[in-house]
């Protein structure tokens, strides 16, 4: 795991970012609350591959499309 108190405010934004979290300023004072949340969000991250992600989201996708339908089918009653 990375060692995220030897981060640059950077590198800390852009592991957050990674793991679809958007932190706002990284200042000394909300430094620690970020590095807590990465810890947290490496920690819960599935084991999955970016590559296994894209078809997860092609899924997504295809679920709203189907609850969409049936949305539109059920209030068309």
């Amino acid at each position: 795991m990375v060692d995220v108190k030897c981060l640059s405010d950077y590198e800390l934004q852009n592991e957050l970012d990674k793991l679809g979290f958007s932190p706002g300023p990284i200042l000394p004072s909300t430094r620690k609350v970020y590095e807590k949340k990465l810890v947290q969000l490496l920690v819960s991250a599935p084991c999955a591959s970016p590559a296994m992600n894209g078809h997860r989201e092609l899924d997504r996708a295809q679920d709203r499309d189907d609850s969409e339908g049936t949305l539109m089918s059920c209030t068309a009653r």
